[in-house]
This record gives C-alpha cells, structure tokens and sequence, in this order.
C-alpha cells in the first residue's frame, strides 16, 4: 500500500515475506546504494542527535559497504547508545563491531571467545591503528561482558588492552606518564576483580599489588586510583573474613575517593556525592543526558571518542560509584559481624549514590545487600521488596553475577518461612547460574544453603552432597568463612542422624525428650559437637552463624542428657540474640529453653518460653519453626498430664496443628 505523495512516499507491506522477495530482487550495487541513501536520510532526520539511531545508521553503512572509518564512528556511538540504556549485550556487540572495523580484522573478536586476543604475537598485535582507541573499546567490551558474569573473558581482553596500552611508551610530560600508570593499575584492577569472582584470591592479590607497583613507579601514591586499588584488597580481606584489616582498608580508601571527589567538584562546580535531588546533579558517563551531549559534540567533532570515559578514566578522577562501593562494603563487614544498624546506614549512603547517578548494575547489588540485612533483622516485608527490585533490575540488566545472589538470598528467605520446595527451586536456580559464571563464592555458600534446605525436606545424603561440594569449594578457595558456615551444616547433619537413630531405638515410643545415650548416637553428637567446635571459632564467621552455632551446641548437651550444661549454653545464646536483634535465633533459643526447662520439671517458665517463642515465629511467619515449637510444646504437655487432662488435649492439638504445617511445608 502506497501513502503519500512526491518525496513523502510511505509503502506498507501486509507480510514480511513481500519485503524480504522485493529485497532479494535488487542488484548487489542497486541493494548497496539503497542502504547508502537510508543512511543518509536517516542522518539529516536525526541532525544533532545522531547517537539515537545509531544502530541503525551503522545497519545501513554496513550493508552498503561505506567507508570503514564512517562504520566503526557509528557502531562505536550505537554501543554507548546501548550502554547508556543499559543493553550490555547489545553494546558489546557495537563495540565489538567498531574494533573489527577499526582493525581491519587483526583483532578477531568473536562473543565468547576472547582467547584470541592472547594468542595473536605481539608483533600482530603492534600492527593496529589507533591503539589507545582500541584497547578503550575493548574496556567497554570488557565492561559489558563482565555483567554478564563471563569473568574469563573479560579478564583475558584486560590483558590484551595491557599490551595495547604499553604499545606506547613515551609521554608528553609527567602528567601523562602518571595518568596512564594509574589507568593501567585500574586494568590491573579489573584483572584482579574478575579473579576474586572466580574465587582466586591469592591471584587476584598480585594483580592488587601489580597495579599498586605500577603507580609507585609513576610517583604516585595517593588519589582515587590509588584508593580504587586499595578498596579491591579491602574486599578481599572481607571475603577471607578478616573484618578489622578490611575495614580499615575501607575507611582509608573511602577517605582518599572523597578528597578526590571534593577535588573534582571544586574544580567543575559539581555538588556533592550524595546531593539532595532537585539541586544541580552531576550527569554520570552512562546515562541518556550524557550520551545526548555526546551526540551533539560528535557532530562538531568526529574524531572526538575521549568524550564517552571508560571506567578506568571516570575513576582516575573519582567517580561517585567507587564511593558508593566503599560504602557498601563497609556496610557488609558490618552486616557480618552483627551491627546491622551501621549496616544498613552504610548501605543506604550507597543506595543514595547510586540512585542519584543512576548506576543501575551498583543499584541491583546494594537492592540485594540491603534485604539480606533485612532478612536477618527478620524483617521480612521490607527484605522481600528489596530481593524483589534486586532481581527485577539485574534481569533487565542480564547481570547475571547478581541474579545468582539474589536468588540464593530469595532461597534464604523462603527456607525461613517454611516454603521449602520454593525455597529448592531457588537454589538451584541460584547455582546453575553461579555455575555457568564460575561464581566460587556464591556457588560455596549456596550449596550449604540448599543443604539445609534438603535437610529439612528428609534428603540427607542429598544435603551431605552438597555439604561436600561446600567444604571442597570453601577449602580451594581458602575461604574460613564459607568453610565455618559448612561446618555448621555439617554438624546440624550429624544432629539429625543422632536423632533419627534415636528415634530407632526407642520405635515404638515418644523420644522427644529422652537422652540418646546408644553408642550411635553419642558418636554422632560428639562428633557433631568436635565440628562445631571447629566452626565457631573460625575467622570471618557471619555473627547469625556464630550464635547459631553456639544454639545447636546448646542441643546437643540436651541430647546427651546434660541439662544444666545445655541450659548455661542456651541462656547465653539467648543473650547474644537479644545483644545483636536475631529475632529468629532469640525465638529458636526460647524453644530449646522450653523443651530443657519441661525436662528439668519447671513446667510454668517452660510454657512461658515456649509461648514466647510461638508469639515470635507466628508474627515474622516463620511456619516452619513454628511447627517446630508447636511439636515441642505438645509433646511436653503431653508426658506430663494424664489422657482426658486440658492440658493434655491441648498438647495433642499442638502436636496436629504441627504435622499439617509439616505436611504443608514438605518438612520431614
């Protein structure tokens, strides 16, 4: 259909097909002019505002085999196109497209195969044009892949962008010698990063200390490169649970970025990181009111990529989300050692960076840190729609390094509610991704994680699989952390073995509250109780984990019988809950206290724990600990009254409330 008259001339096609067989009709060179002319119409439609179209400009030069030069101008702005939307995927693609061109196909990129880049001799290498321009576009490649979670990759072409840098080694003056030390320590940054993911700490640490030495031979030894570099060894320190190092660490960087920040802001009149909304706000490289400047200046000025700054360069002169990062990490070395106020203060001083500049991979990480804090606070609304926007946000990014801990955490908080067969579904979700990124850290701890889980389902030779696979992790990455956090699993294991057993022994009859005393079962308890042990005083254990631990310890005295000893060790378990707001483990240790309390006949504070306990797990709905309290309450008032008592009937109907709870969440 024809619409239109002169040169406005519109044609509709009723099926693709038709446009496909008229296409295929033309000549090569009719075909080529064509495409020439829609780029050309396209470019006076869009006069100033190129960057909006740029896709589709560099389709058409493409296809009508422009001049090399015009294609790798228009894939380049299509990429920060892309990228300013946040599309990583789509912009690695322009960005790959504009190095191709550029380098006339000496540097063959191909999406997930960068392994080339290594293997092309140095004398190849040394043959491309413009290299500073490369290996900058192949720092957006490696920026874009790196949301993505493909770390081995990206780690590859940041080695390839070290030789193209070091290409060029005479410099103009001083200032620049110092400039591209401090960029190539960032590359060195990068390197490390992408080795931390992969749960290489010690590699990533000589990468740390490389970039350090880069500088220090520059003369440079402060300033927000310098402090980006040191936050990096912050971070490692906080993975290998040394928390007093890296938060010292922390601090000092934070102190360096902020004097680099209030540096730049004195120098461009921009306000402070963290300034109110609705003041003058700095416009962030990345986002849409950047990328239309960017435009507008390449029209002017063709030649003119330096505009859109890598994220080497933004940090070099402090950008507010190495700032932001600081933050977050300090506000998770709180979150572990059990000072969730400062956390979550620290957090939401990231949150506010973020949110004002826009960063929308920072945003889906801190969403994710934020409900996990909240989680343990048990404050389970606000966690929830804090996972919620987490993963919402990393899906649309395809981060998927994010997806994967979001979805462990969404796992964590379906297990505490008593959704077990979601609670699976989310870890396993959370570990085939972590698996397909080789996420070492997060695929350790969820496999403990989903242990528990599977646990509670009965599985328990699929929980000491996993339980396996944890320790095995933990222990080649040399993380005490995740390693203390497998052997509380391991010994909660072994509880639930020596009950099983005990359970056995005594068929026929209630075994709720009698000793296990067969040789069995105090095997199991004693070796369950020489693993805690080992665990609770392992460095870097979450401050959760460590009174958790201290509580199932507390069970297994109950266990073997000794009910004073179990009673000193639940009393202070108690004390720490309450000290660090566990609600949870506060509530879980009003139970044990109950149960020992029944045992030892104090019958009246009994019942008062074990009412408090069922007050705390129905008003944070955590069903499955309800249950659990419920079984227990019923089952000592029913050794204790005689058939047809109230009190007896009030323990058999606690005791049927908790098999249809159990029943519902697939608890066995």
């Amino acid at each position: 259909m024809e619409e239109g008259t002169g040169s406005r001339i519109i044609y509709h096609f009723w099926h693709p097909l038709i446009v496909s067989h008229l296409y295929e009709r033309l000549s090569a060179a009719r075909c080529a002019q064509l495409h020439r002319r829609a780029a050309s119409a396209l470019l006076r439609a869009h006069q100033g505002h190129e960057g909006e179209i740029a896709a589709a400009i560099t389709y058409h030069l493409s296809k009508g085999g422009a001049d090399p030069t015009e294609v790798a101008h228009y894939a380049e702005l299509a990429g920060n196109q892309a990228y300013s939307l946040s599309a990583f995927a789509e912009a690695e693609q322009y960005y790959i497209q504009a190095i191709q061109t550029i380098t006339h196909g000496k540097l063959p990129l191909k999406e997930g195969d960068f392994e080339a880049v290594l293997h092309k001799a140095d004398n190849s290498l040394a043959e491309i044009e413009e290299p500073l321009h490369v290996a900058r576009l192949l720092e957006r490649v490696c920026e874009c892949i790196e949301v993505q979670g493909n770390y081995e990759d990206a780690r590859r072409t940041y080695e390839c962008i070290l030789v193209l840098r070091n290409q060029q080694r005479t410099f103009a003056s001083e200032d620049e010698w110092m400039r591209e030390a401090q960029i190539q320590a960032l590359i060195w940054r990068e390197i490390g990063r992408t080795w931390t993911a992969n749960g290489f700490f010690d590699q990533a640490y000589v990468c740390y200390q490389r970039g350090k030495q880069a500088m220090l031979e520059a003369g440079v030894t402060s300033g927000a490169a310098w402090a980006c570099v040191h936050l990096e060894l912050g971070s490692i320190r906080s993975l290998q649970g040394n928390y007093d190092e890296s938060t010292r660490i922390a601090l000092e960087a934070l102190e360096m970025l902020e004097q680099a920040m209030q540096e730049r802001n004195e120098e461009s009149g921009y306000p402070p990181v963290g300034h109110p909304v609705g003041h003058k706000r700095e416009e962030q490289p990345g986002t849409l009111n950047e990328l239309t400047k960017l435009n507008e200046r390449n029209v002017h000025n063709r030649d003119n990529y330096n505009s859109f700054q890598t994220r080497t360069e933004r940090a070099i002169l402090g950008a507010p989300l190495e700032v932001g990062r600081a933050h977050e990490l300090l506000g998770v070395i709180a979150a572990n050692v059990g000072q969730f106020a400062e956390a979550l203060q620290q957090l939401h001083k990231a949150l506010a960076i973020f949110e004002q500049h826009n960063l929308a991979t920072a945003l889906a990480q801190v969403y994710s840190n934020l409900g996990a804090v909240h989680a343990v606070k048990s404050e389970n609304s606000m966690a929830l729609t804090y996972m919620q926007r987490s993963l919402e946000l990393a899906e649309r990014l395809g981060n998927q390094p994010n997806i994967a801990i979001v979805t462990g955490n969404l796992g964590e908080m379906a297990t505490r509610s008593g959704k077990l067969r979601e609670a699976e579904e989310w870890f396993r979700r959370s570990l085939a991704m972590a698996e397909s990124i080789n996420e070492a850290d997060q695929i350790s701890w969820c496999n403990t994680a989903l242990a528990v889980t599977l646990q509670d389902q009965g599985d328990l030779m699929g929980a000491a699989e996993c339980i396996r696979r944890s320790l095995s992790i933990a222990r080649s990455m040399k993380s005490t952390r995740n390693i203390g956090g497998a052997l509380i699993a391991l010994a909660n294991l072994r509880i639930m073995q020596a009950i099983i057993a005990g359970k056995l022994h005594h068929e026929g009859t209630n075994a709720e509250n009698v000793s296990y005393s067969t040789v069995l079962c105090t095997r199991l308890l004693m070796r369950a109780m020489s693993t805690l042990q080992r665990a609770v005083v392992v460095e870097g254990l979450e401050t959760e984990l460590v009174v958790e631990g201290q509580l199932i310890l507390a069970s297994i005295y109950f266990l073997l019988g000794d009910m004073e000893r179990a009673k000193q060790e639940t009393v202070h378990t108690m004390e720490e809950a309450e000290r660090y707001e566990l609600t949870r483990m506060l509530a879980r240790s009003y139970r044990l206290l109950g149960r020992i309390l029944a045992v030892c006949g104090e019958y009246t504070q009994a019942n008062a724990y074990f009412d408090r306990a069922l007050q705390i797990f129905r008003e944070c709905e955590f069903r499955l600990d309800y249950a659990r309290a419920l079984h227990g309450y019923g089952v000592t008032l029913i050794e204790r009254r005689a058939p047809g008592d109230v009190q007896f009937g009030k323990g058999l109907a606690y005791l049927h409330q908790a098999r249809d709870i159990f029943a519902d969440c697939h608890a066995n």
